[in-house]
């Protein structure tokens, strides 16, 4: 443990924050096929650094939903003790560390990693494995699951600059050998890690016809971040269909079956209605009930190639020159191309 409350950290010191913080996003990102028996004695670990006695039984679920259709009935028989494991994180390292650290280099660490990690990897997987389907019902004691990787990522830090924080020890083990996993009272219950994480370029959760999220006999689709159904998630983009606009309630949804299948072939596959033409351009609208709003194109057909481009306008445009002139941020076609 360090001697003396330390006021600033020193170079090497903040050198080793984002060198943790990195560490600690492979592990959440992690999909190696676990070694239940490293993971067992990690959750046996956990609960004796809370002064508990180890479960009786550990048991393994293929996924999530397995998990949120026994956890009712388990608590109601052996109760949960997700409290007094946690203490052993949230109170007594916690105090070592207020104790240690200065409050201002406290909420510098939480800011690089912990908050880092929950904000652009833990947090957006949760909310996509919770939320994966409105069919199925997810009970509230199924979020009191034990993997925190934000503050354990948080504590993982002290612990390597000399705060004690032997105490979660054994959380720190179960986050590296174990997926999620609940605590009671004579039974523990956990999960393996995913067999797969697939994020796109901005670190956002994302599968092309694939799982984003995938366990066995359960998986997360999304698109960019956005979690999608099973019916959207599981087909390539290439091969959506513009008639799902038709039948999709969800806005948010409707925005990315827009965004991916594009205006044109939109336009093409549900017949939009021709308003206005000039040169090349021409003003379309559609009148099915595919967003909020009708949506009003404005189609660009390139003279040498033929290509067709097609960009939204706004639902006020009535010729195809004002929606070019809103198009080129106010300048009419002619200045545009004096200007190019």
């Amino acid at each position: 443990m360090v001697g003396k409350r330390i006021e600033k950290l020193t170079p090497e010191q903040l050198a080793l924050i984002p060198i943790i913080r990195d560490e600690w996003i492979r592990i959440c990102l992690d999909t190696t096929p676990i070694d239940k028996q490293k993971a067992e004695a990690a959750i046996r670990l956990a609960y004796e650094c809370a002064e508990l006695e180890p479960p009786q039984q550990i048991l393994w679920f293929d996924n999530p939903v397995d998990v949120a259709n026994y956890v009712p009935s388990t608590y109601a028989t052996t109760g949960a003790v997700r409290g007094s494991v946690l203490d052993a994180l949230y109170d007594t390292v916690g105090d070592t560390v207020e104790e240690t650290i200065k409050a201002l280099v406290i909420d510098t660490v939480w800011e690089t990693v912990g908050e880092a990690i929950e904000d652009n990897v833990a947090y957006p997987i949760r909310v996509a494995v919770w939320n994966v389907d409105e069919d199925i019902e997810i009970p509230p004691h199924f979020h009191d699951h034990i993997m925190q990787a934000e503050n354990l990522a948080f504590f993982a830090y002290f612990d390597a600059i000399g705060v004690e924080c032997s105490k979660v020890k054994g959380l720190f083990a179960t986050a590296k050998h174990c997926g999620w996993w609940w605590a009671f009272k004579d039974v523990a219950v956990a999960i393996p890690k995913p067999s797969a994480i697939r994020l796109d370029d901005r670190g956002r959760l994302h599968g092309e016809g694939v799982p984003a999220v995938a366990y066995e006999g359960f998986n997360v689709y999304a698109y960019h971040g956005v979690r999608l159904p099973e019916k959207y998630g599981k087909v390539p983009p290439e091969k959506w269909q513009p008639q799902w606009l038709l039948e999709e309630d969800n806005a948010e949804l409707r925005r990315v079956l827009i965004q991916a299948i594009g205006y044109d072939r939109i336009c093409q596959e549900l017949q939009a209605v021709e308003l206005d033409s000039w040169q090349e351009y021409t003003l379309l609208r559609i009148d099915a009930d595919i967003d909020a709003e009708v949506i009003y194109l404005l189609k660009m057909t390139c003279p040498s190639t033929g290509y067709i481009h097609a960009l939204r306008v706004p639902p006020n445009m009535v010729t195809a020159r004002e929606a070019i002139i809103w198009v080129n941020w106010g300048i009419a076609p002619e200045e545009f191309a004096i200007q190019t």
